[in-house]
């Protein structure tokens, strides 16, 4: 870990900051300590994206992530998320821009500098995005729900890559990170850079404020006007696809949901990692699992949408009792059954990540392991890693290639040279590193999100 401060004094606040004022008593359990130890570990300056003692191949990479993650029986690992997250910092599996603390001159913006960007590409500020007609606002049609966000707030979390335009005739995809994270720090070493450099699409990326740990019908409205917004942009003459990780699925099906003006503007979704029926993980993540005094359940407050992703969250209860299980527009979803360290349970018919199709458009469920078996493919990906797999990869270019959604019958002959790799063609360690990586930045935003709550966030009007 490389610290580098202006003062001892900066070091120690960043610690106290991670007890005191996110919730953590300075007299507490190791587990709590665990949380502010990865807030510290996070603190080191990489401006190269060269990691010391990273791992030297895919295979150490999957072997690592496997040692740190795995839960199955006989695993030698044991221990918390937070203790893990731990574990894996030390292993230097990380993003690939850190946090320099150096730039913290002033405590007071330790919450800004811990959960914002780290990188331009995932600002939230692109003032510059033009004015296009026949986006509308304050809702695009009547049967949506008013926005609550400004339009200039809305708009201002589109980034539009330097040398994208509305007048190429490529298909564009639009990529919508999960909790914690940011656009192109999620998608950026992985599918994003696959699609790029294959030619299959242009792309866009959302970067919502707060890095998606806000209520989750918040950060809907992100997603339901960059839909709008970007269809606008680029005209009926080319389609538009969205691209999700994590919550960014679960906020896309809210939207799908509640702003029907959406889904016909959508060619397909392409889902990996999501949590269509929450994840029983939740509690744990907030450490608020089991503790109970005189019947009422005393915890950490946390994030917003966290609470909201628990496995019978009135939010989940919601979407699904309304038809948000079953897909609005073609749909492939990929899930990792070994191990995903935040959404649970995800293997089999039982996957949160498992999709219905009562709407008849056309759904394709993808559990990696199944379709790899014993191969290097099959082994061990997480909840982050699982973007970075060379399958995801193939049916992600199908599906774009031949409209949703992915076909394993087209690529059957493939199959078995795809997964002999650990990661996509055209990625390497490094890439393979940093998307790893997202899950212990994504644990130290969820640490350092100041707006906690105890309860999740009341349903809106529309919803309720």
């Amino acid at each position: 870990m490389i610290l580098t401060s202006k003062t001892a004094v900066l070091f120690s606040t960043v610690t106290l900051f991670a007890q005191v004022a996110f919730g953590l008593p300075t007299t507490s359990g190791p587990e709590r300590h665990n949380r502010a130890r990865a807030v510290r570990q996070l603190s080191y300056t990489n401006k190269t994206s060269t990691f010391r003692n990273a791992p030297d191949s895919e295979s150490d990479l999957q072997s690592r992530l496997d040692s740190i993650w795995d839960s199955t029986a006989g695993s030698s690992t044991t221990g918390t998320f937070w203790d893990k997250v731990v574990l894996q910092a030390h292993q230097n599996i990380l993003p690939g821009q850190g946090i320099d603390i150096n730039y913290i001159d002033d405590p007071n913006s330790i919450t800004d500098v811990l959960v914002g960007p780290t990188d331009p590409r995932d600002s939230f500020s692109n003032l510059n995005n033009p004015d296009v007609p026949g986006v509308h606002y304050p809702r695009f049609s009547d049967v949506d729900p008013l926005y609550t966000i400004s339009e200039a707030g809305l708009r201002a979390a589109i980034y539009l890559p330097p040398g994208f335009t509305a007048s190429s005739n490529r298909q564009v995809v639009l990529f919508v990170p999960g909790t914690g994270s940011y656009g192109h720090e999620a998608f950026g070493p992985n599918l994003l850079k696959v699609i790029t450099e294959s030619g299959a699409a242009d792309t866009v990326w959302l970067n919502v404020p707060g890095a998606m740990l806000n209520d989750v019908q918040s950060n809907a409205e992100y997603i339901a006007y960059a839909i709008s917004y970007v269809k606008a942009l680029i005209g009926d003459g080319r389609e538009l696809n969205v691209i999700g990780w994590s919550q960014g699925n679960l906020a896309t099906q809210w939207v799908f949901t509640y702003w029907p003006s959406t889904s016909p503007k959508v060619r397909q979704l392409i889902s990996v990692s999501p949590d269509f029926h929450g994840t029983a993980l939740a509690n744990g993540l907030c450490l608020n699992a089991g503790n109970l005094t005189n019947g009422i359940e005393e915890g950490l407050p946390c994030a917003p949408s966290v609470l909201q992703q628990e496995y019978n969250s009135n939010l989940i209860s919601t979407l699904r009792a309304a038809g948000g299980g079953d897909a609005y527009v073609p749909t492939t979803s990929f899930w990792s059954s070994l191990f995903d360290e935040i959404v649970q349970p995800q293997i089999g018919l039982t996957a949160s990540a498992r999709i219905g199709n009562a709407r008849r458009k056309g759904v394709t469920n993808v559990e990696v392991q199944t379709v790899c078996g014993l191969s290097p493919g099959g082994g061990f990906y997480g909840h982050a890693s699982l973007l970075s797999h060379p399958l995801v990869a193939a049916l992600t270019l199908d599906a774009l290639k031949n409209g949703g959604p992915a076909s394993l019958g087209r690529i059957a002959s493939d199959i078995r040279d795809i997964c002999k790799n650990v990661l996509a063609p055209g990625l390497d360690g490094a890439d393979g590193a940093q998307t790893a990586g997202a899950i212990v930045l994504a644990g130290v935003r969820l640490i350092a999100y100041p707006s906690k709550l105890k309860e999740e966030p009341a349903l809106r009007a529309y919803a309720a």
